[in-house]
């Protein structure tokens, strides 16, 4: 699974910084508090690897940077035939690196694919660890294939392996519109909820249709009332504190996550937007509001 599951995205649950008062207390607070580095790994599972290109086409010499007026649906096309879910498209900024990492072009193609039902069923250990290695390395094949698909039509790229130690994924994954991170950490989006692993491809293309507003941001209201993902987890690496003026903020504790070490999933099948659909938890959660307001 991706991300807070496995760790590196502590710092999207951190509402420290939002909250206003007690400000310089609360970041005092946070740096005493905060996790061991991990390495800086991706995905957040400490891995720490760099993945040498698999690529089969050579980047051209002269990479083209305009995309043609139909090549981005050609292209989103050929990424869903080969098994991607969704695409989006984001511009890197340096908080979604990791660490002191360079990459050349600074725009990025986002994929999601979907994890099989068996990830989430099975219990952690060997064989989910298996299943889950598994999937990150079917993911990492297609993004190459997609890497190559641009390299052919002339534009050069580099391709972010899902269990690499390049971006922050779930950050990227937000920033595309593809969904909201929850409590968790995870990204949710409409089509897969928290059940999807991500890669990127950094471009050299400078017109992708990039969105500059995302719809989903309501997720953080609605996990703030849920918290089952923490309720879910059996290594208590989600811990809600209250940290100020009665809120409270979600807390990784990275040394207690068997997220990327035994493939637990325990999180995901906890959480309602794996049980339900997107629309229709939107809906109640929408109505309840409506109702609250009323009474208000």
């Amino acid at each position: 699974m991706e991300n807070k599951n496995c760790g590196c995205e502590s710092e999207s649950v951190d509402k420290s910084k939002e909250s206003g008062c007690c400000e310089s207390e609360l970041v005092d607070e946070s740096i005493k508090d905060e996790p061991k580095e991990d390495g800086g790994c991706g995905c957040g599972c400490g891995l720490n690897k760099e993945y040498p290109d698999e690529s089969f086409i050579d980047n051209p010499n002269k990479p083209k940077f305009i995309a043609e007026d139909d090549f981005i649906e050609k292209l989103e096309k050929y990424a869903h035939s080969i098994g991607i879910k969704k695409v989006g498209y984001a511009q890197i900024t340096p908080e979604l690196l990791i660490k002191d990492k360079f990459i050349q072009y600074p725009n990025a193609i986002v994929l999601t694919m979907e994890m099989g039902k068996e990830i989430i069923e099975a219990t952690p250990g060997p064989e989910a660890q298996k299943l889950n290695d598994s999937a990150y390395e079917k993911l990492g094949n297609m993004s190459y294939k997609i890497s190559d698909y641009l390299r052919e039509h002339g534009y050069a790229t580099e391709v972010a392996h899902p269990y690499g130690s390049i971006v922050k994924f779930s950050q990227l994954g937000q920033k595309a519109n593809l969904g909201w991170i929850g409590q968790s950490g995870l990204l949710i989006t409409p089509e897969l909820g928290p059940r999807q692993k991500i890669s990127a491809i950094f471009v050299s293309i400078v017109n992708l249709p990039i969105k500059e507003t995302n719809e989903h941001s309501w997720i953080t209201d609605y996990c703030e009332k849920c918290g089952k993902c923490i309720k879910a987890c059996p290594e208590k690496a989600l811990i809600e504190k209250e940290v100020c003026c009665g809120e409270k903020e979600t807390e990784f504790v990275q040394e207690h996550c068997i997220g990327c070490s035994q493939g637990c999933t325990y999180c995901i099948e906890g959480c309602p937007f794996d049980q339900k659909k997107y629309t229709h938890i939107k809906d109640k959660f929408d109505k309840m509001n409506a109702k609250l307001k009323l009474k208000q």
